[in-house]
């Protein structure tokens, strides 16, 4: 199963890449990625993108960050663009969030290894309760 739409996630990425640098916020995964390496993970720290590209449907669109408060720190980051919470004011937001939204929805029925269809097989029918005569039968 084909989690991106390749046209799509390229036509995205080259939009981004015309936007830069972009404003973001790391998410749930990316800060679980910083706390193990021992890093400064407050989900209000800023970063910064600065470097965008898509590398394939299972790497998704990768983003390079920066810290924007701090031009002469040398750290970068990369983190895949579903970890990130890009500045809402930004013209392309819309856009990345619903990239998002459907990555990680497919992702999730791409796990489950009998896929969505096959679960909704296997609901059993409901079975109905043969009823007495009367009351208290």
């Amino acid at each position: 199963m084909k989690i991106d739409d390749y046209n799509a996630a390229k036509a995205l990425t080259e939009k981004l890449k015309e936007n830069l640098p972009i404003k973001t916020r790391a998410g749930k995964e990316f800060l679980k990625t910083l706390k193990q390496k021992g890093v400064n993970a407050d989900p209000e720290r800023e970063f910064e993108i600065d470097f965008v590209g898509y590398s394939g449907d299972e790497g998704e669109i990768m983003c390079g960050l920066k810290e924007p408060n701090n031009p002469e720190s040398e750290e970068k980051y990369v983190s895949s663009i579903t970890h990130l919470k890009i500045d809402p004011n930004h013209s392309l937001a819309a856009e990345v969030q619903a990239y998002q939204r459907q990555r990680i929805r497919k992702l999730m029925l791409q796990q489950d290894s009998r896929g969505f269809k096959a679960e909704l097989l296997t609901i059993e029918p409901r079975k109905f309760k043969k009823h007495g005569k009367g009351f208290g039968s």
